[in-house]
């Protein structure tokens, strides 16, 4: 567990779900596009029920130039480090965390992976 400052990321932003990912690659695909520098955040937020609703995805960063922005609520986390050296690593982590979400007791409030500059990726979940 880690407690967690707070933090605005600036980037771009889609509604969507966990039952079609092609959006989530498109909005990827767009930030990259763009090269945003420093750190890289994937926010996950307004959560209109569990891991199977809808939710808000902003994937930017604390100091890109972009109209929207969400806050990374200041609370505890539990800090998941995904394996970086498989192109499914993240997946992998969030795949554990679904299937732990009962026993995690999680919050709903605000999730997050961090991608490091130095290659280091963590996914945070609000409990």
């Amino acid at each position: 567990m880690k407690l967690q400052e707070n933090k605005v990321i600036n980037g771009k932003q889609i509604r969507t779900s966990n039952s079609d990912f092609s959006p989530i690659a498109e909005l990827w695909g767009e930030v990259m596009v763009e090269k945003p520098a420093g750190d890289i955040f994937a926010v996950y937020s307004n959560y209109a029920s569990d891991f199977t609703g809808e939710y808000d995805l902003l994937v930017g960063t604390s100091d890109w130039d972009e109209e929207k922005n969400t806050e990374i609520e200041a609370g505890e986390y539990l800090v998941f480090t995904v394996d970086n050296t498989s192109h499914k690593g993240v997946a992998e982590v969030w795949q554990e965390i679904w299937a732990r979400d009962s026993e995690l007791q999680r919050a709903y409030k605000t999730d997050f992976e961090w991608y490091h500059t130095n290659g280091k990726i963590e996914v945070y979940i609000s409990i």
